[in-house]
Parts: C-alpha cells; structure tokens; sequence
C-alpha cells in the first residue's frame, strides 16, 4: 500500500497510486545531516528532489561574496528543477539545516521514463512546471511591491536591461 505522505506531495498531483508507485521506484531515498550541502551553486548535476521530512535552506553566492538566503523549504517540497529540466550549473547551494530524508529523481531515470513514452514523465514534467509557474508569479509580485515601495521607480535603462535579462537572458 503506498505511504499516504508520498500521494500527497505536489509532484504526483493528479497521479494513480500506481504511478505514483512506479514513479517512486525511480527515485533513490537519499539522507543527509543538518550542515551538510545537498546541491553546490555552479556544479552540474541533474537531479530533482523531493522532501519527505526535514528543512533545507536554498543560498545563493553573488561574484562579489555576498551569501543570500534564497528560500527555506520543508516537507512535500521539492528544488532542483531549473537544472533538471535544463542542461546547466546549479544556480544555487542547498544546505539541510535539520536532518532531511529526500527522494532523488536523476535525469536518467526519467529520461528512460520519458523515452518509453511513458505518461509519468509527462506528469512529473507538468507538475514541476506549475510549482515554477507559481514560484515565478510569487517572485513577480515581490519585484512590483519592492519596485512601488516607497515610490521608487526605476529608470527606463534599469527596467530595460531587468526587462532584456528576463525574456531574453544574458
């Protein structure tokens, strides 16, 4: 019988108990102690995680040396997508601040998923998708209310370069 806990996590939003089974035999059960580095920012590595107990922290390292705490994240959460579905470095470090039992998808595992033109890979592909979406529309909101906040308006060759990097990319 498949652990409730696992049917509830995002990821398998819209699956059967048995995809959700055979999703799961694709995943390795990973652990790791509070201070240990789960992903390392500017490392290639294509793996997508799910959290079934624990916390990790999500920090991301500017050129200059500046640290930022990007996001904290615990149970039925999942990251790694941008290098996942992506072909490139990681974007950030992920940190376990408590011990933190995870599930691993590696790319390969799904790529063979996705070869066979099984339907799983699809759902796991669009699930992901609209916790992104949702992440992004978050993330648009914060940039309007830190752009508004105190009347600030950036000048046109600010928002045209921010502009030119979002929808065009470096």
């Amino acid at each position: 019988m498949l652990d409730e806990s696992l049917a509830k996590l995002p990821i398998f939003s819209g699956m059967t108990d048995a995809e959700i089974g055979e999703a799961l035999s694709c995943t390795n059960p990973m652990l790791y102690q509070a201070g240990q580095k789960i992903i390392t920012q500017g490392h290639t590595i294509r793996n997508l995680w799910f959290i079934r107990k624990g916390r990790c922290e999500v920090r991301r390292h500017t050129d200059s040396g500046c640290e930022f705490k990007l996001a904290e994240l615990g149970p039925d959460s999942q990251f790694g997508e941008m290098s996942f579905f992506q072909a490139a470095p990681a974007s950030a470090d992920v940190v376990a601040i408590t011990e933190i039992q995870l599930l691993r998808l590696a790319r390969e595992d799904y790529d063979q998923l996705l070869a066979s033109g099984n339907p799983i890979a699809h759902k796991l592909a669009l699930n992901s998708l609209e916790q992104l979406a949702d992440r992004l529309r978050r993330t648009d909101q914060w940039i309007t209310d830190l752009v508004c906040k105190d009347n600030y308006r950036p000048t046109p060759s600010e928002w045209t370069s921010f502009r030119e990097l979002i929808f065009r990319g470096p």
